[in-house]
């Protein structure tokens, strides 16, 4: 699978990869038969970003149509695949209600049109002219109106009430890995990259972070517990002309700490704020930057973005309006896990560089105020007075 580098960077759709050889995955054309959804025209196939292989495009019966399949080893990606059809059992259940109840609230998700359990794959309808709200968020297009429709998402996914015996996974999330803190299994340690073992090193010598991951982890295990999508991102959403905000993969969803999911989108919005910061110093050559410079376009940033996390957070209130008085120490869960998801961005980027910059270092060091503070910086993300 190739990227298309050459793809201009504002192009309204959503980036575009070379898909695998079909002829590899002869169960791809087995299931789109059985579906009687015809084979796939090669010369509009194409394949979308992510650690899967896909296949997007038209088949001969004039469908459009994306087929995934779950990879990894068998036992875990049976597990997500099984995920991901919990969570559509679950979803096509509050369908239902919200077509008998004024108040109930459809899950809006690309249509699976059916599965293959043995050989992992998921075949959707193709979402058309879709945009991922990652690549909004690179062209400064995520609003503060996108941002409240997926709070509303979200707040309707921590809604939903699943009937006993839909096979929704209880088992915690595995991250963040607290047994890599004392020390790196071999196996991570000769796959890694010389920035990865870099960025491991600093949160291996951090004993106060520890103390701050083991409570997170501890909170939430006490934390009262609802459906989660579990991996949420700005590329999950989907945006299309003419059609609602959509919300995709679904290999993580289980009943978990609903903060999880609030900190993932806090959090990815604050990782893009940090790294916006040496593009946006004004910086002559020659002429050294002062700490003023990086302190005021630092928080320059960060008022860009707290909109978004307090619009987020007031879409999510109208789907959950108790949530916080039922749960008193979500927003500072939530909180936690977006320093979290700062130290998990800066451990993902590392495993393709040698060093880590200079943003990633002041990201993880964020996302380390963050842990150790939580209470303190939820007003600094904008979580304090807006949901209602």
């Amino acid at each position: 699978m190739t990227v298309d580098t050459m793809a201009p960077p504002d192009e309204r759709t959503r980036r575009r990869l070379a898909p695998a050889d079909l002829s590899d995955f002869p169960a791809v054309p087995a299931l789109l038969h059985r579906l009687d959804l015809g084979d796939f025209t090669e010369e509009a196939l194409q394949a979308f970003p992510g650690r899967n292989d896909n296949w997007a495009g038209l088949t001969t019966r004039d469908r459009s149509v994306f087929v995934k399949h779950i990879g990894g080893p068998a036992e875990e990606s049976l597990r997500r695949f099984r995920r991901v059809l919990a969570f559509e059992r679950a979803a096509a259940a509050a369908d239902e209600r919200a077509g008998e109840r004024s108040d109930g609230v459809p899950m809006p998700r690309p249509k699976l049109i059916g599965s293959d359990e043995a050989a992992r794959l998921l075949a959707f309808e193709l979402v058309a002219d879709s945009v991922s709200g990652s690549d909004l968020a690179s062209r400064d297009e995520f609003d503060e109106t996108l941002a409240h429709e997926a709070g509303r998402i979200v707040g309707a996914l921590h809604a939903l009430r699943p009937a006993h015996g839909t096979g929704i996974e209880d088992a915690p999330p595995p991250l963040p890995p607290l047994g890599h803190l004392r020390a790196l299994p071999w196996a991570a340690y000769v796959r890694a990259s010389a920035g990865a073992l870099e960025a491991w090193r600093l949160l291996q010598g951090d004993s106060a972070l520890h103390r701050a991951l083991h409570d997170l982890r501890a909170a939430e295990s006490r934390a009262p517990r609802t459906p989660v999508h579990g991996d949420l991102r700005l590329d999950q959403f989907l945006t299309a002309p003419g059609s609602p905000m959509l919300l995709t993969d679904w290999e993580e969803f289980r009943h978990g700490d609903p903060a999880r999911d609030l900190g993932a989108f806090a959090g990815d919005w604050l990782y893009r704020a940090v790294l916006k910061v040496p593009s946006g110093l004004a910086q002559a050559p020659g002429v050294p930057v002062s700490h003023a410079e990086v302190v005021a376009t630092g928080t320059a940033e960060l008022a860009r973005v707290t909109p978004l996390i307090g619009a987020f957070h007031r879409g999510y209130g109208q789907m959950r309006p108790d949530a916080a008085a039922q749960d008193p120490g979500l927003l500072a869960r939530a909180t936690a896990f977006a320093g979290w998801h700062l130290l998990d961005r800066l451990l993902a980027s590392a495993e393709h560089s040698a060093r880590l910059s200079a943003a990633e270092r002041a990201a993880a060091g964020i996302g380390r105020t963050a842990l150790l503070s939580p209470a303190a910086f939820v007003s600094v993300l904008g979580w304090e007075g807006t949901q209602a």
